[in-house]
């Protein structure tokens, strides 16, 4: 996992994360933090079985499981996340074309100044951002443009990049995905 390696290299205390996990699903994610020493991680998804998944196949890993619509919180789960100190956030491989990027945003936010941020998106997102035509979805396209449009701003500051092969497709087709590290240097401003 990338993001323990760049915590490793930055003496970063592993156990003194405090991560929300969107798109948490099953809770594999989870888990695999937990055993590299992670003890604080709250998981997000909007589907109920992905709650009931993490907890039946890694009970204990999650301090709070929600199923929330990250695009519109309820103001219950929206006071508790805000006051839970959140210095890392992981995202994997929704933000391709799953999440709505509203769900990133109000999630990014969510992070303290200086966090941790992990997620990973097919290639052709962040290495072709103007070649609109190959991208899969509108979503796709909508978190390409953030993801440049903060590294230009200076909210999100790459720290490494790890380029890999994610699956093959049934037609025999290889989707490289790429995982970036990075840290969180300012909030999104709304209406951005």
């Amino acid at each position: 996992m990338q993001l323990i390696a760049q915590l490793i290299k930055s003496k970063t205390d592993i156990e003194s994360l405090v991560v929300l996990d969107i798109a948490a699903g099953s809770g594999l994610v989870g888990k695999h933090l937990a055993s590299f020493g992670v003890k604080s991680i709250v998981g997000v998804d909007i589907i109920p079985e992905a709650a009931q998944a993490a907890e039946r196949e890694f009970p204990g890993v999650y301090e709070k499981y929600y199923v929330e619509d990250l695009t519109n919180i309820s103001p219950t789960a929206k006071q508790e996340l805000s006051n839970r100190g959140f210095n890392c956030l992981v995202c994997c491989s929704s933000l391709s074309c799953h999440l709505p990027i509203q769900v990133f945003i109000n999630s990014f936010n969510l992070i303290s100044q200086d966090g941790w941020v992990a997620f990973n998106v097919s290639t052709y997102i962040l290495d072709n951002p103007n070649n609109i035509d190959a991208f899969e979805s509108k979503k796709a396209v909508n978190f390409s443009q953030l993801y440049y449009k903060m590294v230009e701003a200076g909210i999100l500051e790459i720290s490494h990049k790890h380029y890999y092969l994610h699956r093959y497709m049934t037609n025999g087709k290889a989707v490289h995905y790429v995982s970036v590290v990075a840290r969180k240097r300012g909030n999104i401003p709304e209406n951005w």
